[in-house]
């Protein structure tokens, strides 16, 4: 059919474009933020890359259905606006075929987008916390970014490194500020190497001094050294969860790390509440694609600003409610079926309400009404 071939290739080239412009924005704004947070000592430089793949995996979905939405609405509003739905309306294309032509279209992208939601959220996530993890139980000096000072775990110890702060090269231009002993100790190194000894890490300090002051008193003993050696931390820092149960690592794990079958099992409202997240971006992926057939229908001489502020309102608003309900059943306030009827119901009764105003139901149109598809008025072949 014409009409499916043509609508169907200017949608797939409306959604390419807002999808290449969408997701260069997402990765250049990721690209910022961990680039910042490398140059902090928050992350490791060394896996910029896969953080950056891995946080878009984490917004691919999201980037998908909203390209999705806007491809659909561009699309039938440029129809609108040449007339094009007077011309197929007069050609004997029922409002409903648009409807057939848009799940046609979208179906792919909405089985992405619920592939991404369901399994490749919960990895992603899964895999950015345990880099993160990796790099908080490298030792204190291992995190300092060059020519920033840099505070311990502990808050007992300050460092600072001139340049050439590698996992396990050299280090040049060291101050160290200690107070775990109790006194004051301020450590200079022209140089420093990390070392496993005996079990532990040490960083081995060539050619400094090192000043120590003792609260209350006025003197400051200096000591010279070719090489010392400060023993930062034990070589297998056990993490965190280590020597919990799986029922309590897994209680203490976020529920955005938590697989979808293992959360569709659970009781935990911590955990429903994900999975009717997850459960619901895909829906509204559905609902909302669909609802951009009658947000398009608009009289070309009333002016585009109106209807796609509605569009960006509806759109903003369906998001918006689909993360509150997460939270309305972490708090216990509402069910997941409940909370899924009520976020989900409402988008349809929305959508029903705009199709039927547009004249895009069979009935409305079957008592006498002239609205073509769109709700402009023109011939309608029966």
């Amino acid at each position: 059919m014409l009409l499916d071939t043509s609508l169907r290739r200017e949608m797939a080239r409306n959604f390419g474009g807002s999808f290449t412009v969408l997701f260069s924005v997402v990765i250049t704004i990721m690209l910022i933020r961990i680039l910042g947070q490398a140059s902090e000592g928050q992350a490791n430089p060394q896996d910029l890359f896969l953080l950056i793949g891995l946080a878009s995996l984490t917004y691919l979905q999201f980037i998908l259905g909203l390209a999705l939405f806007i491809a659909v609405l561009m699309s039938f509003s440029r129809m609108h606006r040449d007339s094009e739905i007077v011309i197929w309306a007069g050609a004997g294309v029922t409002p409903l075929q648009y409807f057939r032509i848009v799940l046609r279209f979208a179906a792919p992208v909405v089985l992405a987008i619920a592939a991404l939601t369901l399994l490749a959220w919960p990895w992603a996530n899964q895999q950015n916390a345990a880099l993160r993890e990796r790099f908080e139980q490298r030792s204190d000096l291992s995190r300092v970014a060059p020519g920033q000072f840099r505070e311990s775990s502990s808050g007992q110890r300050v460092f600072f490194i001139g340049k050439g702060a590698q996992a396990k090269g050299l280090a040049r231009d060291i101050f160290i500020r200690d107070q775990s002993s109790g006194q004051d100790v301020i450590t200079l190194a022209q140089s420093a190497t990390l070392q496993n000894l005996d079990g532990s890490r040490y960083l081995m300090l060539s050619n400094g001094h090192r000043y120590s002051h003792t609260a209350g008193e006025a003197n400051y003993q200096v000591t010279g050294f070719a090489q010392m050696g400060i023993r930062l931390s034990a070589l297998s820092t056990p993490a965190p969860t280590a020597g919990l149960s799986e029922a309590a690592r897994l209680a203490n794990t976020p529920s955005r790390e938590i697989s979808t079958p293992m959360l569709a099992m659970s009781h935990l409202p911590a955990w429903l509440g994900e999975l009717s997240w997850r459960i619901g971006v895909p829906l509204s992926s559905i609902l909302l694609v669909l609802m951009a057939v009658p947000l398009a229908a608009t009289n070309p001489r009333a002016g585009r600003a109106l209807q796609l502020i509605v569009a960006v309102l509806i759109y903003l608003a369906y998001i918006n409610f689909l993360n509150a309900a997460q939270g309305w059943i972490d708090q216990r306030k509402l069910s997941l079926a409940s909370a899924l009827l009520l976020i989900h119901g409402s988008a349809a009764a929305l959508l029903f309400v705009l199709a039927l105003r547009k004249g895009l139901l069979p009935w409305r149109r079957s008592r006498g009404s002239n609205l073509v598809a769109g709700g402009l008025q023109g011939p309608l072949a029966h």
